[in-house]
């Protein structure tokens, strides 16, 4: 085996299951595994650009190979939508009274714009460290540092002092 094909292998090993988590957690509706081995082509493509260390790096590919996808994706349903006739017939999902503080949070979440949630999941799915998530991001730490601190204040915002949970909502030092 090459040098190439020897560090391919050990970050295959080491983090597939990694990027597979992260996938599945940010889109259930697309194919895991296609996107998983797309991260992986690009892995290999780049294999000489991967630093050290690969994980908040490889995050970053998984971030943008996903988004193409879910792009692509919705291209497809709206598409389908307007085939059918039922473009824009969305139908809003039945909310049960008693509200789990899993179901608030899930509802606060989803009303945050998408950089407040990835900033948060990279932080509290991920286990992440500020600088760490900074280089998933694609940005420097202290714009990381910002992004998170005005993503727990918005959380916040969204729910109740008594519903909030720590792991998103603790405003722990930079890791």
């Amino acid at each position: 085996m090459t040098t190439d094909e020897e560090r391919f292998t050990a970050l295959y090993e080491r983090h597939y299951t990694d990027v597979e988590r992260y996938v599945v957690r940010r889109a259930s509706d697309v194919a895991a595994r296609d996107v998983v081995a797309d991260v992986f082509v690009v892995i290999w493509r780049r294999i000489g650009d991967v630093p050290e260390p690969a994980l908040p790096w490889i995050y970053g590919v998984a971030r943008r190979v996903l988004a193409n996808e879910l792009r692509g994706v919705q291209r497809r349903r709206q598409l389908e939508q307007k085939v059918a006739g039922h473009a824009g017939d969305d139908t809003a999902a039945d909310h049960a009274d008693d509200v789990t503080s899993a179901a608030v949070l899930a509802a606060a979440f989803e009303r945050l714009p998408e950089t407040d949630r990835e900033t948060l999941r990279l932080i509290a799915w991920e286990e992440l460290s500020t600088r760490d998530a900074a280089t998933a991001a694609g940005c420097s730490l202290a714009t990381f540092a910002m992004r998170l601190h005005r993503a727990r204040r918005r959380l916040r915002r969204e729910m109740t002092p008594h519903t909030a949970p720590t792991a998103l909502l603790a405003q722990p030092g930079l890791n």
